[in-house]
């Protein structure tokens, strides 16, 4: 043994060998594409060799923690540190594809063409992940990033698998470009923006979410073959909205709705129409109403919530012969009333085996929460078997702020 297997095989025992140095650069590419973009810029550190490595990430995601800061202060993108910070990233990166590419920084409508050179960058480099939030959407929306006029100069991603926008204005011609142009899209996710036309979403989507968005008298029609889950926990602030803004017509395989009910355009007896082609297939339902709280002199001012609450135990809901999850999302303030209507739920759905009542206090702890496909404050639960309804059977004692089993169900 030479003078050089000696000291690797003492540097080994002492546990100081960099083994991760050893490997190919294609393969430390991929460990720092897993790390975010700050962590893995760090590693330029290590050594002369790892100085560029980074700059073969195949994740880039920029995040400005204080991102609305800028809201409230004159801002101009040539003298953003934010904006400089994306640009010179860009300038040095050297992959020649991009998996996922995400912005999530202040920045509004004057800094159009900025933008328009990031969005070239990610489809020359054939960006799979798009995820675009500006954090510029206040309530007038003067200074909100118009996704019209980046489409106007956009090129077509044939790559895009999912693509998510935020605090922008979006139109339907918007969404039917993406839809139309990007064959390989098959998740699309719309937060805090604002609707400015009709919107119709058709193509092979599968994964649909819209949270807190307005969209005043415009209308949402779905017609999407393939959709598998959709969350529609959107607001409206128009007095005068019509019924009916989401509106399903082509959705057989949906199985996963998260919809809020209950507000200007959502209440109890147009839901059933709203529902009513898809519900033979569905297997988990979020039924959220509105997390309204008390008026300051006492006065409820949840009435619709409690109306609703009174016409769900009369009426029912639509039947769901394959619902296996069911989730009721009300104000805590009116969890006296939930009872009312559990029976002509339940009855309704003949294989239920999860039914569950979640309380909150305040809507944005709805909009805050990326799916609502898991409880996360339960106050009563109830697991059931699958071929029985559980409130015709005998029940367990249930306990307020704990989820009880109800197992093995007796004849």
């Amino acid at each position: 043994m030479d003078e050089s297997d000696c000291n690797k095989r003492r540097k080994s025992e002492c546990g100081s060998v960099d083994r991760i140095s050893e490997l190919p650069d294609e393969i430390i590419y991929i460990i720092l594409s897993s790390l975010p973009l700050r962590q893995a810029t760090a590693t330029s550190l290590l050594s002369h060799r790892w100085h560029h490595l980074w700059k073969h990430t195949s994740n880039l995601d920029f995040y400005d923690p204080d991102q609305g800061f800028s809201n409230r202060m004159p801002w101009r993108a040539e003298k953003c540190h934010h904006v400089k910070m994306v640009n010179s990233v860009l300038e040095s990166h050297r992959a020649l594809f991009i998996k996922q590419f995400k912005i999530s920084i202040y920045v509004n409508k004057s800094a159009h063409s900025t933008i328009t050179k990031w969005l070239e960058f990610a489809q020359l480099r054939q960006v799979e992940i798009l995820d675009l939030n500006f954090h510029c959407m206040n309530m007038s929306g003067k200074r909100a990033v118009v996704l019209e006029d980046l489409v106007r100069e956009m090129r077509p991603m044939k790559y895009l698998k999912a693509l998510s926008l935020a605090a922008m204005k979006v139109s339907g011609q918007d969404i039917s470009y993406f839809l139309q142009n990007c064959p390989l899209l098959r998740e699309l996710n719309i937060t805090r923006s604002s609707f400015t036309s009709h919107v119709h979403l058709s193509g092979d989507l599968e994964i649909l979410r819209i949270r807190g968005c307005t969209f005043g008298k415009f209308v949402i029609e779905i017609s999407a073959p393939r959709l598998y889950e959709v969350v529609a926990n959107a607001y409206e602030v128009v007095s005068d909205a019509k019924p009916g803004a989401l509106r399903f017509k082509n959705v057989p395989r949906l199985a996963i709705a998260s919809l809020v009910m209950g507000n200007l355009r959502y209440n109890v007896p147009n839901f059933a129409s709203t529902v009513s082609c898809f519900t033979s297939n569905l297997q988990k339902l979020i039924l959220s109403l509105p997390l309204s709280k008390p008026k300051v002199d006492g006065v409820d001012d949840g009435s619709l919530v409690v109306l609703n609450l009174q016409i769900l135990s009369r009426e029912g809901l639509p039947y769901m012969p394959n619902l296996k999850e069911l989730y009721v999302v009300v104000s805590r303030f009116h969890a006296h009333h939930c009872l009312v209507p559990v029976t002509s739920i339940t009855s309704a759905c003949p294989r239920l085996q999860m039914f569950t009542f979640e309380f909150h206090s305040y809507l944005s702890l709805l909009l805050q929460s990326p799916s609502l496909l898991l409880p996360s404050s339960v106050l009563l639960g109830y697991f059931v078997s699958s071929e029985r309804n559980p409130f015709a059977q005998k029940e367990e004692a249930t306990s307020l702020g704990v989820a009880v089993p109800v197992r093995g169900l007796e004849h």
